[in-house]
């Protein structure tokens, strides 16, 4: 995005209906609206030269009758809030890019404007109480920061042996229709975790979420009779590190891991309203399924990250969807490493394509899957009877 050239354009050139200057607010809010859709969808210059922002305006519209009917945004930026409102916002912001591109000569001397308090980060008459109060506004990381940020850390992220993965698949197959059954008789959605071909090391464990679930899971509360929390059992992040334990230890899981790394999850495996609705293309009814218990424990759906690099897994779309995007690459073609009402959108960008990146080799042997996959089968007939 042209950010310096946009800012005075809306400040100094584009007009309301009324005939008026943007105001302040109205200028920082369009250019943050604008940024924060780059974060997620790519820069806009490029989408720009590519189909005129025709394709992400499309994406951007969401009629009241999708609001109705509950379906998702298109788009990938995540939205606090009302979904058609949110949405509006930024299709309005983008039209405005759109309007500045189609009318922008390159070359065009930016001025400072003394004819609209705009261009000017603070006004003579603000209230000094109400500029107290302000926060100040700073520059988030651009998308060649975060490019550049993901092949700082893809050299230093861990994903499992193909192998290894491969084994719990077929085991699931040998299981499934039996722990099918069980998990019904629970009460417990068995398509949250036991979709076909799925990785799931243990169907029917989940993540702990909430205060209540806390004290659940620590035995200081008693679930409430008439409480489903579609699961076997709640889990403290342990259960995931049980197959990486007896692919490097041989053995059950101890209160450590390896020196410097830290386990961390790829796509969303709790409850967060819609947000895996944002980061895939959803393809089928997901209200039977959500939220996506099952990939709590899919080593599919783990790695191991050093502890140096702050876990681009938990803020970065764009990282989460490329660490994704590898996964897939490794293991998609024996198991499914998404339920399949979800589908891995294309890449942003070429530059964004996984064979651009300097990747690590998979870690881990098969020496000890059988031990693991013994432990395991003791440990699913414990959590079912």
């Amino acid at each position: 995005m042209k950010e310096d050239a946009f800012r005075y354009w809306l400040s100094s050139i584009r007009r309301n209906a009324n005939g008026a200057l943007l105001g302040v607010r109205t200028v920082n809010s369009r250019l943050s609206n604008c940024r924060n859709v780059e974060l997620y969808e790519g820069d806009l210059d490029t989408h720009f030269n590519q189909d005129q922002l025709r394709g992400l305006l499309g994406r951007l519209r969401y009629s009241s009758d999708n609001q109705r009917q509950n379906r998702p945004a298109r788009h990938r930026v995540p939205i606090v809030g009302d979904v058609r409102n949110g949405t509006a916002t930024l299709m309005s912001a983008v039209s405005l890019y759109k309007e500045f591109c189609e009318n922008w000569v390159d070359g065009t001397p930016i001025l400072p404007s003394t004819s609209n308090p705009a261009t000017v980060r603070t006004t003579a008459h603000a209230p000094r109480l109400k500029e107290r109060r302000a926060w100040p506004t700073w520059d988030q990381p651009s998308p060649k920061d975060i490019l550049a940020m993901a092949h700082l850390a893809v050299p230093f992220i861990r994903f499992m042996n193909p192998d290894v993965v491969r084994a719990v698949v077929e085991d699931n197959e040998l299981h499934r229709t039996r722990w099918i059954e069980v998990l019904q008789a629970r009460q417990i959605n068995p398509a949250a975790y036991l979709w076909e071909r799925s990785p799931c090391a243990f169907p029917g464990v989940r993540r702990y979420a909430g205060s209540r679930e806390i004290a659940i899971y620590r035995k200081k509360m008693q679930p409430d009779e008439n409480q489903n929390l579609n699961a076997l059992r709640l889990d403290d992040n342990d259960y995931p590190k049980q197959l990486w334990s007896f692919v490097f230890r041989g053995a059950q899981l101890a209160k450590f891991g390896p020196k410097g790394y830290a386990l961390a999850h790829l796509a969303d495996h709790k409850d967060h309203g819609t947000r895996f609705e944002q980061e895939f293309e959803v393809t089928g009814d997901t209200g039977i399924v959500r939220p996506l218990h099952g990939l709590y424990t899919c080593p599919s759906n783990t790695v191991y990250i050093s502890s140096s690099l702050i876990k681009p897994t938990d803020f970065v779309v764009a990282i989460r969807a490329l660490l994704v995007r590898r996964a897939h690459e490794l293991y998609g073609s024996f198991c499914q490493t998404l339920p399949p009402f979800l589908r891995i959108p294309e890449t942003l960008s070429p530059e964004w394509d996984v064979g651009e990146f300097k990747w690590g080799d998979p870690v881990g042997t098969s020496d000890h899957i059988r031990d693991f996959l013994v432990f395991r089968k003791e440990r699913m007939a414990k959590l079912m009877n």
